[in-house]
């Protein structure tokens, strides 16, 4: 039987169901559905007139009876059914003592709609759903009426995200009336899935979240490599380098780590272009072939055009794509919200800068370099300057002083009763600080800080 919902030895996941009971077919006799067999998912059959009932069966004998199961429906609908429904219930042994009933109002208007909410999250918390302690929730809509299939979906995934339910069986009979002997009993509940990829992508769009579309589609390419691989297939790893790529560089995106991030993406792509991801998805994976596509030229706009294959981080040299890389790492993390990473990263993009002027490509990662470089930086700010200063030089003095006052108190929040002004600094980043960068960036000589002292450090910046 195929659920989302299996137990953890920590904590046995408890079922529950609800069963929708529409006006159903005056031509049809008592409860008004016609009789058929169900054939579920798994292949099991049950015959009876009413869906849901067959769906309790089918728990039952699988191993995952519902401790309650909820009748919704209108008060009228309860009043014409209820007797036939528990007799074709007893007839198929199921134990109507657990039965409860909700009556709601046929939904018209957004307020109906939202009112099925309360009374179903009161069911769930009295059999004992909690944040982290889920039910798992199975839903028949096979005889629900008007909007209740959509309401009792969305409702479902949404009380899923608050940890209250697992997702169960959102079960449909398929009923043709030229066939009306054997009917499918279909698991809608994995349409929801759509719902986790739609999040997924507004994740990598928004936050720079690669990570969670790749575990999506992870295991769908790796089924559908073994897929091809019984038939005697060996598909390229393009897609599968695509993925290797994602999932791993999401982790060092999250934390604002502009090597790590270039190092990892390009190790795990090597050659793979997004040309590449979206053929290899057209053939595997045909409905992901323009994210797959999308997700790579995002990626790859952040590798390192090669790696070193020893200790490739101390080895990368630095040049002039490597500043254009990391300045397009700051302005992704300022488009993603995240401030700080971008605040850290445009400081040491500016310490680069000054390396790359003087023409240190190789050792620039050494702390000594480094410091000597921040230290020109600050000798460039010092009061009074240390010598008459150019137009462009004012101008560096001042990007390098606001990126210090603006990063400080990101870096010392804790230790300044200040509050840290995000809004500012985000617009502080893209109106003022990243243009004046580009302003600067083909003025080669600014940065090489000539007969400018060295200032050391004094505190934290």
């Amino acid at each position: 039987m195929h659920t989302r919902d299996d137990a953890t030895a920590s904590h046995p996941a408890p079922y529950v169901l609800i069963v929708n009971l529409g006006r159903g077919s005056a031509s049809a006799p008592p409860p008004g559905y016609e009789f058929t067999t169900y054939v579920m998912p798994d292949g099991q059959e049950v015959g009876s007139c009413v869906a849901g009932l067959a769906l309790w069966r089918w728990l039952q004998e699988s191993g995952h009876a519902p401790q309650s199961v909820l009748f919704a429906c209108t008060d009228a609908a309860w009043e014409d059914k209820e007797a036939a429904v528990r007799a074709e219930a007893e007839r198929l042994e199921l134990p109507w003592e657990l039965h409860e009933v909700e009556r709601h109002e046929v939904p018209r208007r957004p307020e109906q709609l939202w009112a099925v909410l309360p009374p179903l999250e009161r069911w769930l918390e009295r059999h004992g759903a909690r944040p982290g302690w889920p039910l798992t929730l199975h839903i028949d809509l096979t005889h629900a009426f008007r909007a209740i299939p959509m309401a009792h979906s969305w409702l479902a995934l949404y009380l899923e995200r608050r940890g209250l339910v697992r997702r169960g069986v959102w079960g449909y009979g398929a009923y043709d009336p030229k066939q009306k002997e054997v009917t499918p009993y279909l698991d809608l509940s994995h349409f929801a899935d759509l719902a986790d990829w739609a999040e997924a992508v507004r994740a990598f769009r928004e936050r720079l979240d690669t990570a969670t579309v790749g575990r999506l589609i992870d295991p769908l390419e790796k089924a559908a490599r073994r897929q091809r691989a019984r038939a005697g297939e060996q598909p390229e790893g393009h897609l599968r380098a695509a993925i290797s790529a994602a999932k791993e560089a999401g982790q060092y995106l999250r934390t604002g780590l502009p090597l790590e991030v270039g190092l990892s993406v390009r190790q795990r792509l090597g050659s793979t272009t997004a040309v590449h991801a979206e053929k290899a998805a057209a053939e595997l994976l045909p409905p992901f072939a323009s994210l797959a596509r999308d997700l790579v030229s995002v990626l790859d706009a952040f590798a390192l055009p090669s790696v070193a294959s020893r200790d490739p981080k101390r080895n990368h040299v630095l040049g002039p794509d490597e500043i254009r890389r990391q300045r397009r790492l700051v302005e992704t993390w300022l488009k993603a919200g995240m401030v700080d990473a971008a605040l850290r990263a445009f400081r040491e993009l500016l310490v680069n800068r000054v390396l790359l002027a003087w023409g240190e490509t190789r050792d620039w990662l050494g702390i000594s370099i480094r410091e000597r470089a921040e230290n020109r930086l600050r000798g460039l700010v010092s009061k009074p300057p240390p010598r008459p200063l150019s137009e462009d030089e004012k101008r560096l003095r001042d990007l390098w002083n606001k990126i210090t006052s603006r990063r400080n108190p990101f870096a010392h929040a804790g230790m300044c009763p200040e509050p840290v002004d995000v809004g500012g600094a985000t617009q502080a980043l893209r109106e003022e600080l990243l243009p004046a960068f580009d302003a600067l960036d083909d003025v080669h000589d600014v940065w090489k800080l000539r007969d400018t002292p060295e200032v050391a450090e004094v505190g934290d910046e």
